[in-house]
Formats: structure tokens, sequence, C-alpha cells
């Protein structure tokens, strides 16, 4: 973290305007030092989604997606309740970890997979990825073709 100012001995929290330092050390790579710029953010204002979803985006990068999972469902239950991010925004973020975590888990466990991608029905019944989840359920269980699959039957 950088000094506000010289001499100031107290971190720069916030990035540039409209965008948080976590925001802004993700811009330049330093996906570790996102992850502790948000977790210091959350603990300062627990009620604030935005430290949840910029946590959640540097784990995606470091492709640590079961842990954006978890902090893009607490993001979702912060900004229903005081909405400061776009829910379309957040609803695609959380789906895309949740395939990149299933596809992890199908590794060892097709039954874990489908079960955890399930989390997406459970927390965003109405959500716009509610059929792309059942479609990568039917996927890991060999009921659909992958979308990379190019033989011909």
């Amino acid at each position: 973290m950088h000094p506000s100012s010289p001499g100031d001995t107290v971190p720069r929290m916030g990035g540039r305007y409209g965008m948080s330092f976590a925001a802004e050390l993700m811009e330049k790579g330093n996906y570790e030092e996102a992850i502790d710029a948000a977790t210091t953010a959350m603990e300062a204002r627990k009620d604030n989604p935005e430290p949840f979803a910029d946590r959640a985006a540097a784990y995606d990068y470091l492709e640590r997606y079961a842990e954006a999972v978890g902090d893009l469902e607490k993001a979702l239950a912060l900004n229903a309740a005081a909405p400061v991010i776009d829910q379309d925004d957040l609803d695609d973020a959380f789906f895309s970890a949740l395939v990149g975590a299933s596809k992890i888990e199908a590794e060892t466990s097709v039954d874990a997979a489908v079960v955890l991608l399930a989390r997406y029905r459970q927390v965003l019944p109405a959500g716009r990825h509610v059929q792309d989840s059942e479609d990568w359920r039917k996927r890991f269980r060999g009921e659909l073709k992958s979308l990379l699959d190019k033989t011909t039957d």
C-alpha cells in the first residue's frame, strides 16, 4: 500500500476517483495485494458489497474460483440490501466463478461439481444463468455435448 502523501504513515485505501484501491492493484496485475486491500476494506465496511466483489475478481484472476464464489455470494446478499453494484455484473461474475470452481471439482468428482453448480439456482433462483447452470450440469454428467466438442455424429 502507498502512503497518501509524503511522510504519511497511514496506507492509502482509495484508488483513483471511482476506483477502489483493490481494483487499481488488479489493473496493475497485483492480485495478491488486491486481495489484501479488499480484505482490509471489508473490515472497515462490512455492509459494503464492493470489497467482496473486488476480492472475488482478484481470486478469479488467480483461478481461485471457489474463494471467488464465497465472496460473490456475500456481495450479492449485501447488494440486495443496498444496491451499489450492477446486479447483472454480479450475476455474471457469480456464474462464471461457479463454472470455474465446478470444472476443477469435476476433475475428482462430477457429483460434487454438480452440487456446487446447483448453488447458482439456490442463490439466484431468477438469475440470468439458470438455464446455463442446468446445461453445465448436463455437460458434467455427459448428457449434453460440450460447446468445445467439434466432432460430428
